[in-house]
């Protein structure tokens, strides 16, 4: 008797786990379109930004405005590139890209704070694109390998610094104008 009890106990514990581990479900994962209008609403957020810290005619000052640091993302797409967009491979462009930018950031703000320059405008813009990378991160799921960063140039004079900052900017502005198109595009198509 006390083995066929035992063995029916068992049995209901087994029974009960087994209903536990078909009807337990993980937490709901972020719609994926919902994440990505997230992500496009924080990159235009970002590109309004950019044209509010800088000088008043920043975006006809980009267009004019040439300085080369080579070492900052590029860009060369196409319209015709927005209809062969895959959602994992632009996710993973738009994080490497965003994490280059706040290095380029990060090693200006150094040297605004090294000259004893106002470096608030390039913070706001560093920790905006920091809060868009964790954003990014979320949705690819996996932690992309680490980049490999560059040695930059000094930045020795004001003027330099002016130049870098401008060239940045511009950059960043450009790199955020494609991937807010990327995103509407991939966001239309889920």
């Amino acid at each position: 008797m006390k083995l066929k009890t035992g063995w029916a106990i068992a049995m209901i514990i087994l029974m009960s786990l087994a209903k536990f581990f078909t009807t337990a479900h993980p937490a709901p994962m972020p719609r994926r379109k919902e994440g990505l209008h997230k992500l496009q609403q924080e990159l235009c957020k970002l590109s309004q930004l950019i044209t509010q810290e800088g000088p008043a005619d920043i975006k006809e000052i980009l267009e004019d405005f040439e300085h080369d640091i080579t070492s900052l993302p590029t860009l060369y797409y196409t319209v015709k590139d927005l209809k062969s967009l895959e959602v994992s491979s632009t996710l993973a462009q738009l994080y490497s890209g965003l994490k280059s930018f706040m290095f380029h950031l990060d090693w200006l703000q150094k040297k605004q704070e090294e000259s004893e320059v106002d470096f608030s405008k390039t913070k706001k813009i560093f920790h905006k694109i920091q809060d868009i990378s964790h954003t990014v991160l979320r949705q690819i799921g996996t932690v992309p390998p680490e980049l490999v960063y560059p040695t930059l140039p000094p930045l020795n004079t004001a003027w330099s610094m002016y130049q870098a900052t401008m060239e940045i900017h511009k950059k960043l502005f450009n790199f955020c104008d494609w991937y807010t198109r990327a995103l509407g595009v991939l966001k239309h198509r889920q």
